[in-house]
């Protein structure tokens, strides 16, 4: 019997630690699942925004390549009128050294070449008018290229300009079960021993009572049986006949 319910115990505390080892694995598989996740979205965070910040560096190079072709071409298209203006003062200035070809006559000495020269001059008012509003079409031009090329850039900073974010929480650590008390299992053990041993204890000679002080070959009386006994005077009977010891005189 006692041998039965220690190998029961034992085998209720082997199969309880292996089911609560079972759920424990779990457990921890699950929150390695959740973990290796979350550590990934974090990398993949963090590249996103690598892949950002190069996307946006080289778009706002290519906006700034752009600007400058521009200004360059500009720059270009004004060098070319200028030109084309100074091609018509060279020849009004050459006009003016030739002179208009008629004798003087005098008399009218005073307005000799006098309105060919104030033709040259008009003439040479509009070439500068016409080179300055040049100049100023230019300026105007290359200031809004470059504006525009720095609101775009702008626009492409603060795609960025934040930073990659803050990560989520990370995953709390789990509460693992606690397998079957030990102490229980001794206590079962103990039981079972205590058991096992019992018919010994029934079993040995000079014991019949469950009292305290009840010695060897010693026979415990129930109060019950002193009351119920006819010959107790307590319940009115017959009194035991009592005979006194006989005493002995020992000889000198």
């Amino acid at each position: 019997m006692g041998a039965g319910q220690a190998i029961s115990a034992i085998g209720s505390f082997q199969s309880a630690s292996s089911q609560t080892a079972a759920k424990n694995n779990q457990i921890a598989a699950n929150y390695n699942q959740r973990r290796v996740a979350y550590e990934k979205g974090n990398l993949d965070r963090l590249a996103i925004y690598q892949a950002k910040v190069t996307d946006v560096a080289i778009n706002q190079d290519e906006i700034g390549l752009a600007a400058q072709n521009a200004i360059s071409t500009n720059t270009l298209a004004e060098a070319e009128a200028d030109r084309q203006l100074e091609a018509k003062l060279q020849e009004i200035q050459l006009g003016k050294l030739k002179g208009t070809g008629v004798a003087n006559e005098g008399g009218r000495s005073r307005s000799y070449g006098k309105n060919v020269m104030l033709r040259a001059g008009r003439a040479e008012g509009a070439i500068a008018g016409q080179r300055e509003r040049l100049s100023v079409a230019s300026f105007i031009s290359k200031r809004q290229t470059l504006e525009k090329a720095n609101q775009e850039r702008v626009a492409q900073w603060r795609q960025v300009n934040m930073g990659p974010g803050d990560a989520g929480p990370a995953p709390e650590m789990p509460t693992f079960l606690k397998g079957p008390s030990k102490l229980g299992l001794a206590v079962s053990l103990a039981g079972a021993a205590l058991t096992a041993a019992a018919p010994a204890f029934k079993a040995k000679p000079g014991l019949s009572g469950s009292g305290a002080g009840a010695g060897a070959g010693t026979k415990l009386t129930n109060p019950a049986d002193i009351l119920s006994n006819s010959h107790s005077p307590l319940t009115g009977g017959t009194p035991f006949n009592y005979t006194p010891p006989v005493s002995y005189t020992r000889m000198p």
